[in-house]
């Protein structure tokens, strides 16, 4: 009796050791590289972004299963210089992914090399078509086309099948122009016309001219918030009361109320008074962090952080094929891998070419703020 009382207690202490060890053992640490636009024309985008990715870091290596390192370059919006300092980041064998390419023009850069030298890429804001992106390209941003097809759907759930198209004449305007006309067509509704225009324009008195005279029944405003401020004044301006659908560039507070109080509804991934409550934890904390909600390009970076860091944990140790060298094959895999991921900017499922498969918010403007589409 005193032989196994005294096995049982050798036993149990051999179990707890085992469990402290377990507990205390090293989180898999690797590095990710960031390359954003910090001194460019997109610098204040760039700076959110660069918060939500420093809060997932730090909320990931809190947690102890994993530990983030980050190496955050600029590219100052030059194309060359990412690829620059792809090409270093992507040389560091200790480099598990690189999140970057905030503009369409940069990741299309990227894209090429990451297939290239098999690094994974996570874009945290590329919106527009990625030619020849390749296995190794992921995003978190809402592509254009998807939104444009969104807002079409709409229209034509609330009747409004005549429809007019103001494009900016960029990748950004021409991919929602094209997602929204051929869905609207789709479901047979009409695209009465498509005007383009350049950014900078400051007069759309022609524009309006003919809108008056074609009277769609809704206005598609494909482009971004400077241009679609004049637009809404000169719209406005004329007695023009055509109700608007604007893309993502539109989703925030500042950007709504340049709208003047028009009706309108904008495409949206991410809303920061979304009554979700792993939204509204995230605002919460973002806040706290940083005196300021976050918006689209905080949620997205964050959400691409954390994704890599959710690969990491899934592979542990055997993220690495040799010492301080990761197998960035078997991550990518498991990236591409990911299914129903609870993202604060819904729930992401990568398809076959790295776009989150998911649905998109529809937001109203309403008195110059945004509240969620009933």
């Amino acid at each position: 009796m005193v032989r196994k009382a005294r096995w049982a207690s050798v036993v149990l202490l051999l179990a707890a050791v085992a469990a402290c060890g377990q507990q205390g053992s090293p989180a898999v640490t690797v590095r990710v590289g960031v390359i954003l636009p910090l001194s460019s024309g997109v610098a204040t985008a760039a700076a959110s972004a660069l918060r939500g990715a420093q809060m997932a870091a730090d909320e990931v290596n809190a947690e102890r299963a994993v530990r983030l390192v980050l190496v955050t370059h600029d590219d100052g919006g030059s194309p060359q210089k990412s690829i620059e300092l792809f090409q270093r980041l992507s040389a560091d064998a200790g480099v598990a992914a690189v999140v970057g390419g905030l503009t369409d023009m940069v990741a299309v850069q990227l894209s090429s090399l990451a297939s290239a030298t098999q690094t994974p890429l996570i874009s945290p804001g590329a919106t527009g078509p990625i030619p020849f992106a390749g296995q190794y390209f992921f995003r978190t941003a809402l592509p254009s086309a998807v939104q444009g097809r969104a807002l079409a759907e709409h229209a034509l759930s609330k009747g409004m099948g005549q429809a007019s198209v103001v494009q900016d004449s960029n990748e950004y305007g021409s991919a929602v122009a094209d997602g929204f006309a051929q869905a609207l067509r789709a479901g047979g509704g009409a695209v009465l016309s498509q005007h383009l225009f350049t950014d900078g324009t400051r007069d759309f008195s022609s524009v309006v001219r003919a809108l008056q005279r074609e009277r769609p029944q809704v206005v598609l405003f494909a482009g971004y918030p400077d241009e679609g401020e004049v637009f809404a004044k000169q719209m406005a301006q004329a007695g023009a009361n055509v109700p608007l659908l604007v893309p993502d560039s539109f989703a925030n507070d500042e950007a709504a109320a340049a709208l003047g109080g028009r009706t309108a509804v904008v495409a949206s991934v991410f809303f920061a008074d979304s009554p979700f409550p792993r939204v509204r934890a995230f605002v919460r904390e973002f806040r706290t962090r940083y005196g300021r909600p976050p918006d689209a390009f905080a949620a997205q970076t964050y959400d691409a952080i954390r994704l890599v860091a959710v690969a990491v944990k899934r592979l542990g140790a055997g993220v690495f094929k040799a010492q301080d060298q990761v197998d960035r094959q078997k991550l990518r895999e498991t990236l591409a891998g990911t299914r129903d991921y609870p993202g604060v900017t819904g729930t992401i499922t990568f398809d076959r070419l790295g776009n989150p498969a998911r649905d998109v918010q529809l937001l109203r403007v309403d008195g110059g703020k945004l509240v969620v589409l009933p």
